[in-house]
């Protein structure tokens, strides 16, 4: 009982370190505010070894937000409240990582679209601002799909 006594203090540090880093982590971004009520933006994922911080900045400075005539269209369906983007980037630590890029995005707590791809070949070797294009191609390429979708006569979800 004593030897479990004594990692008492450690184990409960981590649980208060814990309870302090994990509403950061999970916090959302507001991006997009120029369009309606804006998109809410949820940062997940690693990069390699770097802070979580490092890797929401370099989200944050390359999301795309919806632009054209059909983009902003499709974006009016779906613009009140302001629905959630997740954004997720995963760079495994090592040499011939590849790493991937997936957008979700969700309106009304329901699924609307999705993209995935991997990363070029700078990104999986430069440091996580190395990923923004990469970001925002992924971005651009949903909200086009999105567009493509419903100016084809389709559900705003599938």
């Amino acid at each position: 009982m004593r030897v479990k006594l004594r990692y008492l203090p450690v184990l409960l540090a981590s649980f208060v370190a814990w309870g302090w880093a994990a509403p950061a982590a999970a916090r959302t971004d507001l991006v997009c505010a120029g369009q309606a009520a804006g998109v809410r933006l949820h940062v997940d994922g690693l990069y390699g070894g770097y802070p979580h911080s490092v890797l929401r900045q370099a989200v944050l400075r390359s999301v795309a937000c919806p632009t054209g005539p059909d983009a902003q269209a499709a974006f009016g369906r779906i613009a009140q409240p302001a629905p959630h983007l997740r954004v997720s980037v995963i760079r495994p630590i090592g040499q011939g990582q590849q790493g991937s890029i997936s957008v979700m995005l969700f309106s009304r707590g329901q699924f609307v679209i999705g993209e995935r791809m991997g990363l070029s070949v700078l990104s999986r070797s430069q440091s996580p601002f190395a990923v923004s294009n990469d970001i925002n191609l992924a971005t651009q390429r949903m909200w086009d799909d999105l567009a493509a979708r419903i100016k084809a006569g389709g559900p705003v979800a599938p």
